[in-house]
Parts: structure tokens; C-alpha cells; sequence
């Protein structure tokens, strides 16, 4: 590991790793987590299937957790509707780098108050955990882009949700490392199958966070933040 202690902690198997920008304002929350069970929320999160999304009311702790797993669907435009879709946030994309294909995420609905009570009472009478299916909605909540540079694939992808895990079969095995990419932190995640890059950056006039992710086979770090150095 790469990783300083002060750089993250370690809760149970999840790396919770905060990236900030140059002012120390947090941009976005990773967790980065192994593949072991233990708990509600962990066996959950590991059972949503893409495009499902649940509600969990946790007896213990008496609070609710919402857990997604979004689904790409395909876009039938090119790269100029979308941005009109993106509106209005301000992304940034790849230059010199050919795009192959566009997918989509939508949202979910989040539980009601109404929906909350009723869950806190079934828990509180059974003094069990209380598990809701969440609505799927067509709130825009992100897109994947496949390109092709060179002979090398890879994804880019941009959420404007800026709290995210990343399930790793083991890590142990991944390298994790803190850097620095257009002045925000980031989060390098390789082993020797797959290579990613996630960091989070505001827009220059809205001021939004978006969080983005380039992702590789078979390529390294050093390859992936060239592909940043292009961003416009």
C-alpha cells in the first residue's frame, strides 16, 4: 500500500478515502471495499444486481442507508446531445481519443418520510433490519463513454453523485495511491488486471462536483493520468 495513514481509515474491509480540491473542500467520498460479508449493508450492496436500488433501515443503529447499483442504458446520440443532456453541469472529455460507444445511468426515488416511519415500526416490532426496494426514476445521474486511443480501450465516466464504492476482490492485492490530478486529489486503484483513476473537480462557473473515472486493462497509472492531461 502506497497509502499514508492519515490519507484514509480503515472501517472493518472499506478504505474511506476523502478527495479534496485546492481550498481542502471535500469533492468526493470513496470507499473502496474487499469482497468479505460483514454486515447488512455489505451483503447488500454486494446482491444489488444493475439498476436495483434498496432501502435499509438498520435496527441496531435505528437510521436508514440507501444503496444503488445503476444500470447503463444505451445512447442512441453522439457526444453533442449529450452535453445538451449534461446541462447543467460542465464536464470535461478526452481529446485524441475516438469514442466507441455512450451509455447512460439514471436515478432512484428516495424513501418518503411516510416509507421511514414505516420501516423504523416494522424494525422497532421485529427487531430486525427493514430492507424497501427504492423507485427507479429518470433523474440523469451519469455516463459511461468507451474510447479507443491509440490501440488502448477504456472507459470514462462522469457521476454527478460524488459518493461511491468501489468493490476490489482483494485488497491486499491493489495498489492504492494518493495523487494530484488538475489540482484535485485522487485515488489511483491497480492491480494486475485492472487499472482506475477516480477524482472529483468543480465546474468553473456553477461550481458543481462531478466525479470522474478513467479505467483500463492491462494498462498502468502513468498511461491513465496522460489520458487527464487531455481533458477539455
Amino acid at each position: 500500500m502506497i497509502l499514508k495513514l492519515r490519507d484514509y481509515y480503515l472501517t472493518r474491509r472499506v478504505w474511506t478515502l476523502e478527495m479534496r480540491n485546492e481550498e481542502g473542500e471535500v469533492l468526493a467520498i470513496v470507499n473502496i471495499d474487499s469482497s468479505q460479508e460483514e454486515n447488512t449493508i455489505d451483503r447488500i450492496v454486494r446482491q444489488l444486481k444493475p439498476g436495483m436500488g434498496k432501502g435499509i433501515y438498520l435496527a441496531a443503529d435505528k437510521k436508514i442507508s440507501q444503496q444503488t447499483n445503476y444500470g447503463a442504458v444505451k445512447w442512441s446520440g453522439d457526444v453533442t446531445e449529450l452535453m445538451a443532456k449534461l446541462s447543467p453541469w460542465e464536464p470535461v472529455f478526452p481529446a485524441d481519443a475516438n469514442v466507441m460507444d455512450i451509455q447512460v445511468y439514471y436515478g432512484f426515488d428516495n424513501l418518503t418520510e411516510e416509507e421511514i416511519d414505516e420501516m423504523a415500526m416494522e424494525s422497532s416490532e421485529t427487531g430486525k433490519d427493514v430492507v424497501r426496494d427504492l423507485k427507479p426514476n429518470d433523474t440523469f445521474v451519469g455516463v459511461s463513454l468507451l474510447y479507443r486511443k491509440d490501440e488502448t480501450l477504456f472507459q470514462f465516466r462522469i457521476f454527478g453523485t460524488t459518493k461511491s464504492r468501489i468493490q476490489v476482490p482483494d485488497i491486499e492485492k491493489q495498489t492504492i495511491e494518493k495523487l494530484t490530478i488538475r489540482s484535485n486529489e485522487a485515488v489511483y486503484i491497480g492491480d494486475n488486471e485492472l487499472q482506475r483513476l477516480v477524482w472529483a473537480e468543480a465546474g468553473p462557473t456553477k461550481g458543481k462536483a462531478l466525479q470522474y473515472e478513467v479505467m483500463a486493462e492491462d494498462s498502468n497509472r502513468d498511461w491513465l493520468i496522460s489520458i487527464t492531461e487531455s481533458l477539455s
